[in-house]
């Protein structure tokens, strides 16, 4: 018998003098990443799918502000400034997954024909009154996104070199002014992603995409264009979709596999003799909209192989149409538990004030 526990994981860098010479090999992804979340653990694992290479900056520092974010890439990209072949992804970690790996990467970036390439996104931020000024485009996003980039090392080098600013200034801003320069933005030859072939930044853009399934992994589809991203980004109020996208993407669950990451940090509970000697597991239900197959989830928590007498609940159900299957539940389990907590539709107000209340 097992139990799900926090693993924190580490990325390994790979020394430059093993790689070979193939484009592939020349690419290197920079994160920014203060703590080890989930969101970083997610991402990491999605980059160790494909074999990137990935360097993270700033690992343990405390987080300032979106500035931090240059100023940590203005460090890194000092030793690749002269390294014409070097290419360099640069992107947030906890919010963003990878769908497809290295060689797509790069095949997508040099069909750009760009020096440095933006994600592209549906809303000018972080000042609106900035939007007359961006390039008219005939198809795609328009507005310039911070949140993941591609380019040259050198070019890059060039786009963070006059960085001077604090901590807590918005990076985008910093980007935005740039690229709305046309003397810098040729300079440099800065693109956007217009038509999410590299990026999909998800605000905005939430009905534009949808899950593909195939051969065993899955990624984003950006039926808006019919491209096929190669990084999701959840940017703005998005991050909730990104968490259910990323239990799928990349090969998180399969229909082939099932569920890839569900074993994984498992302890071993055969050391408990008896079953009051189990650790106490409370478990929040939380059901916030029409759900199918609620009967089944509670089928399922049912046969949970773990005694039971061990287990509390806590039931919220903002959900009238489900009402009937939560008290079919309890008439005929409760009493199997250690502690059951119901709170019904009438009793709750929003979603986060029953997770509040549940904590």
């Amino acid at each position: 018998m097992f139990v799900q526990l926090l693993v924190l994981g580490v990325i390994s860098i790979l020394p430059w003098g093993a790689l070979g010479s193939s484009a592939e090999e020349k690419l290197l992804v920079l994160t920014v990443a203060t703590e080890e979340t989930d969101g970083f653990k997610r991402f990491q694992r999605s980059a160790q799918c494909f074999n990137y290479k990935v360097k993270v900056l700033g690992l343990g520092e405390e987080w300032h502000g979106e500035g931090q974010k240059v100023r940590l890439l203005k460090t890194a990209l000092e030793q690749y400034a002269d390294n014409e072949d070097q290419i360099i992804l640069f992107t947030e970690s906890y919010n963003d997954v990878f769908s497809a790996g290295p060689t797509e990467l790069v095949k997508k970036f040099r069909q750009a024909k760009s020096k440095v390439v933006f994600a592209a996104e549906a809303v000018a931020y972080p000042e609106r009154r900035l939007e007359p000024k961006y390039p008219a485009v005939i198809e795609g996003k328009r507005f310039l996104g911070s949140g993941a980039f591609i380019g040259y090392a050198p070019y890059l080098h060039k786009l963070v070199a006059d960085w001077d600013g604090a901590d807590e200034d918005s990076d985008q801003l910093y980007y935005t002014k740039i690229f709305l320069d046309p003397v810098k933005r040729e300079k440099i030859n800065i693109t956007l992603d217009h038509r999410s072939r590299i990026f999909q930044s998800l605000h905005g853009s939430e009905g534009d995409v949808v899950m593909k399934f195939e051969n065993g992994r899955v990624r984003a589809r950006n039926i808006a264009y019919d491209t096929l991203p190669v990084l999701v980004h959840g940017n703005g109020p998005t991050k909730l979709l990104m968490n259910y996208m990323g239990n799928y993407i990349p090969r998180v669950w399969t229909f082939e596999t099932g569920c890839v990451v569900c074993d994984e940090g498992l302890r071993s509970l055969s050391g408990f003799k008896t079953d009051d000697s189990y650790p106490l597991v409370v478990i929040g239900i939380f059901i916030e909209q029409p759900t199918p197959f609620t009967s089944e989830f509670f089928k399922r928590l049912v046969n949970l192989q773990y005694p039971k007498k061990r287990i509390q609940l806590y039931i919220a159900n903002h959900e009238p149409h489900h009402q009937r299957h939560v008290e079919k539940f309890l008439k005929e389990r409760s009493t199997e538990y250690n502690l059951v907590k119901y709170i019904a539709p009438e009793e709750t107000s929003n979603a986060a004030d029953a997770r509040n209340a549940g904590m």
